[in-house]
């Protein structure tokens, strides 16, 4: 490999590493946020300082919907700037933080009762995980954990809110299958045009195709067998998921070497 080459894969390689970083940075951060939320507003919700608790759920509710609006400015000075051909990190950084702030206050404003918090509480280091796949590891691995990521948590929703609000949990369940289906239709066109979809490429021409299909065909047999089994297999369920993910960590890891 030339020396320019080297250099190349190297600023590469740092890039990579400093976005990752920022990413779990910020996971930390609002790790500690929903921890002090969890303190002073459900506990004292439960017995404790009232008054707080209702002053925090109405601070809650309001700024969702300012984090909200500062989110799509974020997302237009993105837009108007990658237009103008002109760098966006800025723009792109402050539209994710805004995002993921209003995503954390809307969830515990309106659904903390329902266990919101503790929902966050796995979300945020997942979502931290899969940056790190999508920067370090190859394409393809970060598409097999987005796919049993959403699983767990069209699971969890099941195994947690079945026989309680029953809607919300069919809901959530036909919309992963149907997702599911549409990743399978754009995986055979990925397929067919050699990991390119138009003029835009996707995947590595010499991508390995069959781990998708194999995540898709789990997400498929997990979902319907929680829904007719019942509370026991989805448990099974999302043990058995997150040993497919440990197995292909593993496939995709000695890929990497």
């Amino acid at each position: 490999m030339k020396k320019e080459d080297r250099t190349a894969k190297k600023q590469r390689e740092d890039r990579a590493l400093n976005r990752v970083l920022c990413w779990f940075g910020g996971a930390v951060v609002l790790e500690f946020f929903l921890l002090l939320l969890n303190r002073f507003y459900f506990v004292d919700h439960n017995g404790g300082n009232v008054a707080l608790s209702r002053g925090l759920f109405r601070f809650l509710r309001v700024s969702a919907w300012v984090l909200l609006a500062v989110t799509a400015a974020f997302a237009l000075w993105w837009l108007l700037r990658r237009r103008q051909g002109k760098k966006t990190a800025l723009q792109s950084g402050g539209c994710v933080c805004a995002g993921a702030l209003f995503l954390c206050a809307f969830v515990a404003g309106v659904w903390g009762n329902y266990g919101g918090v503790r929902f966050l509480y796995v979300c945020v280091p997942v979502v931290a995980v899969l940056a790190l796949v999508y920067y370090l590891y190859q394409r393809e691995f970060f598409l097999v954990a987005l796919q049993g990521g959403v699983t767990l948590f069209a699971l969890w929703f099941y195994h947690s809110f079945s026989g309680r609000i029953d809607g919300a949990v069919y809901a959530v369940m036909g919309t992963v299958l149907a997702l599911t289906a549409a990743a399978v239709v754009l995986l055979v066109l990925l397929q067919r045009g050699k990991g390119a979809l138009g003029k835009r490429r996707v995947l590595p021409k010499k991508a390995n195709y069959l781990p998708l299909y194999i995540a898709a065909g789990v997400t498929v047999a997990a979902l319907p067998a929680a829904m007719l089994l019942g509370q026991t297999a989805a448990y099974a369920a999302i043990f058995a998921v997150v040993a497919w993910l440990f197995g292909a960590a593993i496939y995709y890891t000695v890929r990497l070497m």
